[in-house]
């Protein structure tokens, strides 16, 4: 399947580049003009600098979010699986992080057995007076 091309013209810097791209990147690429104008813009209300210097630092500061998005992306599932498995292991053997933040672990406070109620067989027994029922079992009489 051939995909739609299409010519737009973005601004860049004030200065317009025509380009040729697929019609399903057309608002990416939009976006990503618009991101370059607001780092330059922002560049230039806080340093005094040439346009290749703006130009330069809006490109370093676009890499270094791009980079965090990118680890954010690769580990960001699996650290927040990671983490709430590491907290149900925590809770199951009882322990707990070190709160002095030396990266150690303490365990915490003794906690009483778990005691599991005595499984009930056959019928359940009568409460008979003292003495009643008593002896080998057979009826005295």
């Amino acid at each position: 399947m051939e995909r739609k091309m299409m010519k737009i013209t973005v601004e860049i810097a004030d200065k317009p580049y025509r380009l040729t791209i697929s019609a399903d990147e057309e608002q990416k690429v939009r976006r990503a003009a618009e991101q370059i104008k607001r780092q330059i813009a922002k560049l230039k209300r806080e340093f005094d600098a040439t346009l290749i210097e703006y130009l330069s630092m809006a490109a370093m500061r676009i890499s270094i979010e791009n980079e965090e998005n990118k680890e954010r992306l690769e580990r960001g599932p699996e650290a927040f699986k990671l983490k709430a498995l590491v907290s149900q292991l925590d809770d199951w053997v009882g322990r707990t992080e070190d709160p002095s933040g030396g990266g150690g672990v303490v365990r915490a406070a003794e906690r009483p057995p778990i005691v599991k109620p005595k499984a009930k067989r056959g019928r359940p027994r009568k409460n008979r007076p003292e003495g009643e029922g008593q002896g080998d079992g057979r009826r005295q009489g």
